[in-house]
C-alpha cells in the first residue's frame, strides 16, 4: 500500500515550530504549562514515529525488521499516551483544588495502564499487529481496540468538560471541544481511507489550537520589551501566594522616563526600555522579569542570595550611562525590595505595597533604594485603612472644611480665605490631606469629595454673607478630575445658583501642572466659569515645569508662588533675587502675587520688601474650622 505522508510532515513542521516558540518565550513554571509541554513532546514523538514506521513499512527490508518492530511498539505506546495525556492536560485547566484534580486523574489512569500492558505483550500475542513471513505489516484482532480506547478517553473528556464547565471557563471549554472535533474528523478520514495518514495531522492541528488559545506565550509577553506583562504577573504571583511558595521581588522604576520622552521623544524612551529590559533579563538569570507599568519593571527570585545579588547587580548596571542613538545619558531609578512577598497573600496587596514604597521616596534626581521593612509595612497598612475609610467618609459625608486666611499687604487686612478639606479617622485621628487626597485621586473619588465640600462651602457662605464686607471671595481648589469630568462644571454652577450666591463669591485654584497638561478642555471650562463671574488663581507656581505661554492664555487674576521657592531665601542671595524677579515679572504682566508658605518674621519682611500683594502661611494662621475663622474675621 502507498501511504500519503504529506499531512504527517506538515504536522511535524507545525509541532517543531510550536516547540521552538513555546520554549524560547517563557519558562515553564506552572502545572498546566508543564502538562502542555509533555503533551506537545508526546504528540511530536507520535508524529515522528508515525512517519518513521510508514517509511520502514513502505520500503521494507529484512535487515531493518528489528528496527521496525521496536519503532512500531514505541508508536503504539505513544498512541496510548496521547489520549491519556490529553485527558491529563484538560484536568490541569480546571480551577479547583489539587486534591479534586488528583482524584480524577488517578481514576482516568486505569484504561491507559491496561493498554500499555497490551502493547508490551503484543510481541508475543500479536493482538494489535504482527509481521508475516514476508515481513508485511498485519493488523491484529484487537487493532480496533486502539480506536475504542481513544474513543473512551474522548467520551471521558467530553463528559468532564460539561461536568466541570464552571471550573474551566467558556474559552477553555470551547477549545477542548474544537480539539475533540478536529481529532474525530481526522481519525474518521483515516479510518475511511487508510492510505491517508490524518491522525497525526489531527494531533498537530489540535495542539496548535491549544497553543494559540490557552498556552500562547505571546499572550503574556510585553510587545515592546519582550518580558512578561502585567497580566501574566497577576496570574503567576497569585498562584505563588496560593501555594505559599516563598519568593522575593525587586522593582525598578525609571522615574525620569516621562521627562526623557518630552526632551528626546518617545522613540528614544522606547529604546531605553528595550535596553533596560534586555539587561534586566540577563541580570535576572533564572529569575523572572515583568513589565507591570509603563516605566516599572519587577523581578522575582526565590532565594535570599539571589535577591541580594540581583539588587547589587541592578544598582551597578544603572550607575552606567545608556548610549541611545549616539546620545549618552544616565537613567536614575527607584529600586524597591520586598522580602517574602508571598506573605502579602494577594497580588493587589503586593502591587499596592510597591506603589506605597515608591510614594515615600522624596523628589530626587539620583537613584534611590527603598527596602520594605516593618516600618514601611505599618505605613502601608495605615494607608490601606485610610483608603477603606474613605468609602465610609464619602457615604456618610464625614469631611470637614477648614479655612486659612490670606493677608493683604496693601490693605493690612485679611482679604480672602482658602477652603481646605480635612478628615478625621475615629481611631487614628486627623488624616494628612496629602494622603487622603492622593488616595481619592487614585481611586477616582476626588470629584465626589470635592462636590461634597463645595456644598459645605456654599452653605458656610450663605449663612455668613456678612463676611464679604471684609473679604473678597473664598478660594476653592479644583482637581483635574473635577475640571475635566463631563457635566461637573454645570453641576457646580447650578449649586452656586441653588444657594442664591454669586460667582464672584468664589475663586477657583488650579495647579500649574493642570494648566499645562490639560490645556484644551481646561480652556473651555475656565471660560464658562469666568462667564459666571468666578475668578481663577494659579496655584503652586514654581513647583513644576509650567509653560508660561500656556499659563498666560488662561484668565488668572492672581498667581500663588509655591512655598518651595521660599526655601533658602534667608541664607542665599541668589535664591532671594530669583524670588524677587519672579514677583516683579508677574506683576508687570498684570497678576496679583500671593506668597504661600510664609512662616517666619524674616520671610514676611522679605516678601513685603519685594512687593508681594498677599501672604498666606502659618506666620498669620493655620487652617481653622468655621467658628474660629469667623471669630478671626470679626477682628479684621
Amino acid at each position: 500500500m502507498v501511504y500519503n505522508m504529506d499531512f504527517l510532515i506538515s504536522s511535524l513542521v507545525f509541532l517543531l515550530l510550536i516547540l521552538y516558540h513555546f520554549m524560547s518565550q517563557r519558562k515553564i513554571d506552572d502545572f498546566n504549562n508543564r502538562s502542555f509541554l509533555v503533551f506537545l513532546l508526546i504528540g511530536l514523538a507520535d508524529v515522528f514515529f508515525d512517519i518513521l514506521c510508514t517509511i520502514l513499512i513502505s520500503c521494507y527490508r529484512y535487515e531493518l525488521s528489528g528496527l521496525l518492530k521496536v519503532s512500531m511498539t514505541i508508536l503504539y505506546l505513544l498512541q496510548v499516551a496521547v489520549p491519556y495525556v490529553l485527558f491529563f492536560y484538560t484536568q490541569t485547566l480546571r480551577q479547583c483544588s489539587p486534591q479534586r484534580k488528583k482524584r480524577m486523574i488517578i481514576m482516568g489512569t486505569v484504561p491507559a495502564m491496561i493498554m500499555v500492558a497490551v502493547v508490551c505483550i503484543n510481541n508475543w500475542t500479536g493482538w494489535l499487529f504482527y509481521f508475516n513471513e514476508q515481513g508485511e505489516y498485519i493488523r491484529g484482532v484487537m487493532y480496533l481496540g486502539m480506536y475504542a480506547y481513544a474513543g473512551l478517553y474522548v467520551f471521558i473528556i467530553a463528559c468532564s468538560s460539561f461536568l466541570y464547565y464552571k471550573e474551566l471557563s467558556r474559552r477553555k471549554f470551547i477549545t477542548i471541544w474544537e480539539f475533540l472535533l478536529i481529532m474525530g474528523a481526522c481519525v474518521a478520514i483515516q479510518a475511511y481511507n487508510n492510505n491517508v495518514l490524518m491522525t497525526g495531522f489531527g494531533i498537530g492541528l489540535g495542539i496548535t489550537i491549544l497553543f494559540l488559545t490557552i498556552n500562547n506565550p505571546y499572550e503574556y509577553t510585553d510587545n515592546l520589551t519582550g518580558v512578561f506583562d502585567a497580566k501574566y504577573f497577576s496570574e503567576w504571583v497569585q498562584k505563588q501566594m496560593d501555594r505559599k511558595k516563598k519568593f522575593h521581588v525587586i522593582t525598578v522604576d525609571l522615574f525620569y522616563l516621562k521627562r526623557i520622552n518630552k526632551v528626546y521623544g518617545s522613540s528614544f524612551g522606547d529604546r531605553i526600555l528595550i535596553e533596560a529590559s534586555r539587561n534586566l533579563r540577563s541580570i535576572a538569570g533564572g529569575g523572572r522579569v515583568f513589565r507591570i507599568t509603563g516605566n516599572r519593571f519587577l523581578l522575582s527570585v526565590e532565594t535570599l542570595y539571589e535577591y541580594e545579588r540581583l539588587r547589587n547587580s541592578i544598582r551597578q548596571y544603572f550607575e552606567n550611562e545608556f548610549e541611545i542613538y549616539g546620545e549618552r545619558i544616565k537613567i536614575p531609578i527607584i529600586t524597591c525590595g520586598v522580602l517574602d512577598a508571598e506573605k502579602l497573600k494577594k497580588c493587589d496587596t503586593l502591587l499596592g505595597y510597591i506603589e506605597y514604597l515608591v510614594s515615600v521616596v522624596p523628589d530626587v534626581s539620583e537613584s534611590v533604594l527603598v527596602q520594605g521593612d516593618e516600618k514601611t509595612m505599618k505605613g502601608f497598612q495605615y494607608s490601606k485603612e485610610i483608603e477603606r475609610f474613605l468609602n465610609q467618609a464619602i457615604e456618610e459625608d464625614l469631611f470637614e472644611v477648614y479655612y486659612q486666611p490670606v493677608f493683604s499687604l496693601e490693605t493690612g487686612k485679611y482679604i480672602t480665605l482658602e477652603a481646605l478639606s480635612r478628615l478625621r479617622h475615629p481611631s487614628y485621628g486627623p488624616v494628612s490631606p496629602e494622603l487622603f487626597i492622593s488616595l481619592a485621586e487614585k481611586n477616582g473619588q476626588i470629584a465626589e469629595i470635592g462636590y461634597l465640600q463645595f456644598r459645605k462651602i456654599c452653605r458656610f457662605i450663605k449663612e455668613n454673607e456678612e463676611i464679604f464686607h471684609s473679604i473678597r471671595n473664598v478660594k476653592v481648589n479644583l482637581s483635574p478630575a473635577e475640571l475635566l469630568k463631563p457635566g461637573y462644571r454645570q453641576k457646580i454652577i447650578e449649586t452656586v445658583k441653588e444657594f442664591g450666591l454669586c460667582g464672584s463669591h468664589f475663586q477657583f485654584e488650579i495647579t500649574e501642572s493642570v494648566a499645562t497638561d490639560y490645556s484644551e478642555n481646561l480652556y473651555e471650562n475656565v471660560k464658562k466659569f469666568a462667564q459666571e463671574g468666578i475668578e481663577f488663581c494659579l496655584d503652586d507656581f514654581g513647583s513644576g515645569y509650567a509653560n508660561l505661554n500656556t499659563v498666560l492664555k488662561l484668565p488668572f487674576s492672581s498667581i500663588k508662588l509655591d512655598k518651595s521657592l521660599l526655601r533658602g531665601v534667608e541664607e542665599d542671595e541668589q535664591i532671594a533675587l530669583f524670588y524677587q524677579n519672579i514677583v516683579s515679572v508677574l506683576q508687570m504682566i498684570g497678576y496679583s502675587v500671593i506668597a504661600e508658605g510664609v512662616e517666619t518674621e524674616t520671610e514676611m519682611k522679605l516678601v513685603k520688601n519685594w512687593g508681594v500683594n498677599m501672604v498666606q502661611g502659618y506666620y498669620f494662621s493655620k487652617p481653622l474650622p468655621e467658628q474660629e475663622i469667623l471669630e478671626m474675621l470679626k477682628k479684621n
